[in-house]
Order: structure tokens, then sequence, then C-alpha cells
């Protein structure tokens, strides 16, 4: 619900200039597996290991990442969710991204890939997957900069998914190195 909701702000703790919009963390229990959220989680992570053929596990990972924009003119400007810079990906770092958006707004809040001139224009329980890592080994080189555009009316829910390789629970995320 919205009282859960608190003003994003960056992961220095300060608010963001980059996301006007309120989120919270879902923290997984993988020790509860019959958790409706744990099996979401758990079939989310089969999907990205399918579609994407990465090394990809529950355990150590990020939270989900619930994010409302209510307000008009909530947005997420441009940014990467992980390295897109052309160079050879560090181990532990983000290699994908997974939006699953639980309703759309009534105007604006289209996800547009900024630098390749996509626009993802949602519909409720769409899920959208990319990734940032090459077969290669290498990061993209900015292709998948994107921005969550601006509602102009009525709210959008989106949870959100990064995906690290490597990562577990004796080594988690926030041990990773690279964001």
């Amino acid at each position: 619900t919205d009282e859960v909701m608190g003003r994003a702000h960056e992961s220095g703790g300060g608010p963001s200039s980059y996301r006007r919009s309120y989120s919270t963390n879902i923290d997984v229990d993988y020790e509860s597996p019959t958790d409706p959220i744990t099996r979401f989680a758990n079939r989310m992570f089969a999907l990205v290991r399918d579609i994407t053929g990465y090394s990809l596990y529950g355990p150590g990972q990020e939270p989900i990442n619930a994010v409302l924009y209510k307000d008009a003119g909530d947005e997420y400007r441009p940014h990467c969710d992980g390295p897109c810079n052309g160079q050879r990906n560090q181990y532990g770092a983000r290699v994908a991204t997974s939006i699953l958006y639980c309703q759309t707004s009534d105007g604006g809040g289209q996800t547009s890939f900024t630098r390749s001139g996509m626009m993802i224009m949602p519909r409720p329980q769409d899920l959208l997957l990319f990734s940032y890592k090459h077969h290669n080994d290498t990061w993209d080189n900015g292709f998948t900069e994107h921005s969550g555009c601006p509602i102009t009316g009525g709210r959008k829910w989106i949870a959100t998914q990064w995906y690290r390789e490597g990562v577990n629970y004796d080594v988690p995320w926030n041990m990773a190195e690279n964001v």
C-alpha cells in the first residue's frame, strides 16, 4: 500500500534527483519456499535463466523494488541499471533487469530506451526483461539506457528486479563491487 512507500532516494541516503517516485524494497525469504513472494521470485529467476542463459539464482540478490508513480510528473530520468560502458563484465555486477507492470498510468509512464529510440507502452501485467551483458562477456555501450517517462494521470505500479551473476548467501549483492 501507499503507506509503506517513501520518496525514492539515492544509494547514499538522500532524496533522488533522478527518481521522482515512491518506493520500498521487498525482501525475499528464500528459506521459505512456500511463501507466495518466494515462489514468485523463484519463478522469475528461472524464467530469466532460461531466456538469458546466465547463472542467476535468488539467494544473495537485491530485494524486489516496488515503485509507485502517483503524482503528475513522477518519473525516473535516463539511467543505466548496470555499467553501460562497453567494458568487460565484472563478476557480481548487475547483468539484467526485469520490470513487472502491476498497474499502468492513465497517461504517460512509458519506458523509453533513450539511446536506442525504443518506447515501451506497457499494459498491466506486462513484463519487460533486458540484459546489458553481451555473451562475449562485455557490457553494452549505453544501448540499454532507459527512463520511466513522466506520468500525466493515474498511477503506475512496477516491481523491478535486478539480476547479478555470482552472488549468493555468502557473497550477497551489497558486497559486490559494482552496481
